[in-house]
């Protein structure tokens, strides 16, 4: 995993496994050491070896021309076990379930170890600065997933990054089961915001199933809710301003997921 400090302006790079430390891992983070100038190291395991440990600061330590932070990361036991119990749950409920996970009696991670070479007054060179141009397509949906990740923050899928085409103007997110994703627009190629979930030729069967359903969805998702060529969905005049049309988008997606989500995710781990 990768992240930045915003305020020191220095990189994260997350190495993590559930299981002791290991001479894989420990290969992944010097290489981690070798690439970078600056930056902070976190390493997350169940355990540690301290000779694993004592290799990592070792190497650090022979390139003091390196600002260089590393932590390591011990995994609470018990909240290993949570983190399972809680992964066998109806998948759309994981998000609001993660309390379950730690808290204070429970930590999920303790600093085992930790090494700094940054010293307290340096600032990197990482900047986190995004300016979005809503002329491009591209652009536009990625500004719409970065909403859907606070509207709809359940929906794990969208906090998946995306590998966006200039030339269409749909952005595809995983509808749980194989073969299905919802394609959404804030403005389709008809100038209409819509959002469809699409079926392939293999989810056929399932629907059929949401088709012989559609007066009902109708009801709790849109009156003019349509299916149509293994597609299910609506289309509406967006409003000038896109935030309100992606909240509005966000909201129908949100109403999917909770009349379709079981048929869509329920089993799914």
């Amino acid at each position: 995993m990768y992240a930045v400090n915003v305020l020191r302006r220095l990189p994260i790079f997350i190495e993590s496994q559930i299981n002791p430390s290991d001479n894989r891992h420990l290969k992944k983070v010097l290489e981690i050491i070798d690439a970078i100038s600056e930056g902070t190291i976190v390493w997350l395991a169940s355990d540690f070896q301290k000779f694993h440990l004592e290799e990592v600061s070792g190497y650090i330590k022979s390139q003091k021309h390196k600002y260089i932070d590393f932590f390591a990361l011990r995994l609470n036991q018990e909240a290993i076990k949570r983190s399972s119990e809680v992964n066998k749950l109806y998948k759309l409920d994981v998000w609001n379930n993660l309390y379950r996970v730690g808290g204070s009696q429970y930590p999920p991670l303790e600093t085992y170890y930790a090494y700094s070479q940054v010293p307290s007054a340096h600032t990197g060179r990482a900047i986190v600065k995004v300016s979005y141009d809503f002329e491009r397509v591209e652009d536009v949906k990625q500004y719409m997933l970065e909403k859907f990740r606070i509207h709809i923050p359940y929906l794990t899928n969208v906090w998946k990054s995306k590998k966006h085409n200039s030339n269409d103007c749909q952005l595809s997110i995983g509808g749980g089961r194989g073969g299905v994703n919802f394609k959404v627009s804030a403005r389709n190629k008809y100038g209409h915001a819509s959002i469809y979930l699409h079926f392939e030729k293999c989810q056929e069967k399932l629907y059929h199933t949401f088709e012989s359903r559609i007066k009902g969805l109708q009801k709790v998702i849109h009156p003019m809710l349509k299916a149509e060529v293994r597609k299910i969905g609506v289309s509406f005049k967006p409003d000038n301003d896109l935030d309100t049309t992606i909240r509005n988008l966000s909201q129908l997606l949100d109403k999917m997921l909770k009349a379709m989500g079981p048929e869509l995710y329920a089993g799914l781990r």
